[in-house]
């Protein structure tokens, strides 16, 4: 089975380079492109893989067949554009002959060898230090690919809904609303659990398998660092700055916690740098190349729009940093095209040809505003299948009044918004070093009351959490980003201090993106988990400010003296988070290579159970008394936050079904028509469901119902 699935996900990933070769610039003026065209087409399947969930859906088919179906189908457009795109590269005046094509080839298999070649002699060039990082990337991510490939799901949110929604999807052969009493199954963005599906459809013919889930997120990690290191390059980085941001996210705790798991904040965190490269093209283009950009702008929208609804399926959060980046877009071009001179033609007088031509810059903007309202109908028609179902189902796009008070900030008070902006803050930057976490957390307290608000107050504080919670322990849902964090912070000063412009206003989005965060979501004790699209997109900011300070030269003794401690801090820093990765990967919560809650000393039911072990032999009793009564279809009684995908791991030839529901208009089956019942934590509103004449049982957490005698 994992083999099968991990085939299946190489069949997959064997159609993205495929595509990004179809896809690559020929322009040599753009930045970067061969990571240009791999996010170009990782959008493009992404979209794929979601246009495909949703339309089989509105016809009740998404099943096995057609999904094969589809890939098929892709698989075979794929290969066409590659063609196409081979025969494009040949020399037109040589004829389109085999032997010409043939030629061709072996001419790019000769300028694959030069390109190998220089690589080697660049590596052997390069000092120690550089291979010290590599090898360190090296090391975690090989790490990370063993854990996300040896490891059960078992984080608490993907036992709750990330995954039963995949199981009633396939059940259903539909992602329409279906009858649960977690809302968050049918209300929070599904983009990750689409490509999912895809994996489930197609990796097992029957009852649920889930080995190859946790990939999404890893090749998610890896898409993030491939975006970010793009960025940098974009704002001005070489290969020093670049590898010194994929060492900043490769080392981060909560990315390689979230790289082997089957959580979404990675994926949305991928989509959302996707977005970034693509806008700081804008301004990275040569004037000309941006000109004739200008007359198509075609392309840029398209991506662009497809960017923007991956994030809004994915996880809204991400909006709030691709809102201030898409103005930058705008405004740039808005700028531009104020500038359009008129074409230097024969016997025009150069000054007049200098002079803005204002039916062109007029035309120009037109274009702008086609392009973004291109952007916007490419998101809705992404992300607008699934706000018109939580439209129908709550009379809300963005889903019931639970979800949005719950997770939401419900105040406009500048003074609780400016206490949860720090209480964020401080999470996200929680360090060991406990007197200085109690004395700022004391300090935000003090703030709060000398301002006349509570700390908690809960209009900006999700539940009954109470501030601060420790958070600087590699755990999946708290994982904090002190060193990430604060050399982000310092990249992103020294952006707004030292410029140029195209930085500037990259930290002023980041900042302004921080601030939607802190005015619009709820702290919560997870809240670091919630936030990592805005790491990837701090990291190009550290790289940079890593590569100037490594590069300054060393004019006089004060310079050197600055210099041996620029060189010092920064080796500091590069050792504590090569042992915080190090230590995360084999210590790390709730998957771990090493010590007595290893992935290699557990079972594969004790890896789903290890955050509430003791719950374990209690679903074990309850799914074996159940199954021997051979049912078709098993009720499910639980609350908001119970564990329902271990049924459908337990229970893998029985159709399960919601016995009570939260959703409007989608009511539950009658109790008495099916053939047992399981519950989970509210054991008295289960009591209440059992038909008369059926045996109740207790367990504790966990409890079952069958009928009288079925025993």
């Amino acid at each position: 089975m994992l083999n099968e699935a991990v085939l299946l996900v190489l069949w997959l990933l064997a159609l993205l380079p495929a595509l990004a070769y179809a896809l690559r610039p020929r322009d040599g003026a753009v930045l970067a492109p061969a990571r240009l065209a791999v996010v170009r087409a990782a959008l493009l399947l992404g979209t794929f893989a979601i246009a495909v969930v949703e339309a089989a859906s509105a016809f009740e088919a998404l099943t096995t067949g057609t999904v094969l179906a589809a890939w098929i189908g892709a698989t075979a457009a794929v290969a066409a554009a590659v063609v196409v795109r081979c025969l494009k590269d040949v020399d037109p005046e040589r004829g389109q002959s085999l032997d010409v094509l043939r030629r061709e080839l072996r001419s790019r298999r000769g300028a694959t060898r030069r390109t190998w070649r220089r690589t080697k002699r660049a590596a052997a060039a390069a000092p120690a230090w550089q291979w010290v990082l590599g090898c360190v990337i090296a090391i975690l991510a090989v790490s990370a690919a063993v854990l996300a490939i040896a490891s059960s799901p078992n984080n608490f949110d993907s036992q709750t809904y990330h995954l039963p929604r995949i199981e009633h999807w396939v059940q259903n052969a539909s992602v329409a609303v279906y009858a649960t009493e977690i809302h968050r199954q049918v209300d929070i963005g599904p983009g990750a659990e689409y490509l999912l599906t895809h994996l489930r459809l197609l990796s097992v013919g029957g009852g649920p398998y889930d080995g190859a889930y946790n990939l999404l997120q890893y090749f998610a990690a890896i898409g993030a660092a491939l975006a970010a290191s793009r960025i940098t390059a974009q704002l001005g980085g070489g290969p020093t700055a670049q590898l010194a941001t994929v060492f900043v996210l490769a080392t981060t705790p909560e990315i390689l916690l979230q790289a082997t798991s089957t959580q979404v904040d990675l994926v949305n965190a991928a989509w959302v740098a996707a977005l970034a490269t693509l806008v700081l093209d804008e301004f990275t283009r040569p004037g000309e190349q941006r000109a004739l950009r200008a007359a198509a702008p075609g392309s840029d929208a398209l991506y662009l729009g497809l960017a923007l609804g991956l994030i809004a399926i994915t996880k809204t959060t991400g909006l709030l940093a691709a809102a201030p980046l898409l103005l930058i877009w705008g405004i740039g071009r808005l700028a531009r095209d104020g500038n359009r001179r008129r074409p230097c033609l024969c016997g025009r007088s150069p000054s007049r040809c200098s002079r803005p031509d204002a039916s062109r810059a007029w035309a120009s903007r037109g274009k702008t505003v086609l392009a973004s309202l291109a952007v916007i109908a490419l998101m809705l028609a992404v992300a607008g299948p699934f706000l018109a179902r939580m439209h129908d189902a709550f009379g809300n796009p963005l889903g019931p009044p639970v979800l949005r008070e719950s997770i939401g900030v419900q105040t406009a008070d500048p003074r609780l918004l400016l206490v949860n902006a720090l209480r964020i803050a401080h999470t996200g930057l929680d360090t060991p070093v406990f007197f200085l976490s109690d004395a700022t957390a004391a300090a935000i307290g003090g703030l709060a009351n000398l301002l006349g608000v509570d700390v908690n107050d809960p209009r900006i504080t999700f539940g009954t959490s109470e501030f601060p919670v420790p958070a600087w322990y590699p755990d999946e849902d708290r994982a904090a980003y002190p060193l990430t964090g604060l050399a982000s912070l310092a990249g992103l000063a020294w952006f707004a201090a030292k410029g140029p412009r195209l930085r500037r206003a990259y930290a002023a989005a980041l900042a302004v993106a921080f601030i939607a965060v802190a005015c619009t979501v709820s702290w919560q004790p997870w809240i670091n988990r919630l936030v990592v699209f805005l790491v990837v997109l701090g990291a190009p900011a550290a790289g940079l400010l890593a590569a100037a300070l490594v590069k300054g030269i060393a004019r006089s003794a004060a310079d050197k003296r600055r210099r041996r401690a620029a060189v010092g801090v920064i080796s500091a820093f590069a050792v504590l988070a090569s042992v915080a990765g190090l230590l995360t990967v084999a210590y790390g919560y709730p998957r771990r290579l090493t010590g007595a809650w290893s992935v290699f000393t557990l079972t594969d039911m004790e890896e789903r159970f290890v955050r509430r072990l003791e719950w374990l032999p209690q679903y074990e009793t309850a799914a074996e008394a159940v199954a021997a009564t051979d049912p078709e279809t098993v009720g499910i009684v639980q609350g908001n936050d119970s564990w329902e995908y271990p049924w459908w791991i337990l229970l893998p030839d029985a159709e399960l079904v919601a016995l009570a529901s939260v959703v409007p208009g989608e009511d539950p089956p009658d109790p008495a028509s099916v053939d047992a019942i399981v519950c989970a934590e509210d054991l008295d509103q289960c009591a209440d469901l059992v038909p008369d004449g059926w045996e109740f049982h207790e367990l504790g957490t966990v409890g079952y119902a069958i009928p009288g005698g079925a025993g």
